[in-house]
């Protein structure tokens, strides 16, 4: 989907302008996605009773799982004490398993469990039902234009990151 010419139509000023663009409009995007009001909305929906930072590590152990708590802490740039409250918390709910890193038996890497694995596709339809109450009124065809550009635009960070 990204451009393969190296002369993109309009010239590099018009495509640093419209890039900057993108950029501030990814700047509200995230800003929205990552906001605690946002992530509320989506807990409620889903179902779940969890606090801020179990939805968010319960998020990051999926995305990155099996990892150590302390990678993620690196990646969430937090200190690793923070995430052992909620990592018991998750383990407690069953959301979570730890088993023993094969790299380093005196380590622990954690992973989502089965029903973990439930839980966050629960709050996946919730962001997903929110994100759709956002575009209600658009058509179908510019919700999958967005879509088929935003998996391109992903697609290029996880290839040049």
């Amino acid at each position: 989907m990204g451009r393969t010419s190296a002369n993109p139509p309009g010239g590099p000023d018009e495509q640093r302008e419209a890039s900057g663009e993108v950029a501030s409009a990814l700047a509200v995007v995230g800003n929205w996605m990552f906001s605690t009001a946002a992530r509320r909305r989506i807990m409620a929906a889903s179902g779940l009773e969890l606090s801020i930072g179990d939805y968010t590590l319960l998020a990051q152990i999926s995305q990155h799982a099996p990892v150590r708590l302390s990678v993620l802490a690196d990646l969430m740039e937090v200190d690793k004490s923070t995430l052992t409250p909620p990592a018991k918390r998750l383990e407690a709910r069953g959301f979570i398993v730890r088993e023993p890193d094969p790299a380093d038996a005196r380590a622990q890497l954690v992973s989502v469990s089965r029903s973990g694995k439930q839980a966050v596709r629960k709050l996946w339809q919730a962001r997903a039902a929110i994100v759709a109450e956002l575009m209600e009124d658009w058509s179908t065809a510019d919700i999958k234009s967005l879509a088929t550009h935003l998996a391109a635009f992903a697609e290029a960070i996880e290839k040049k990151g």
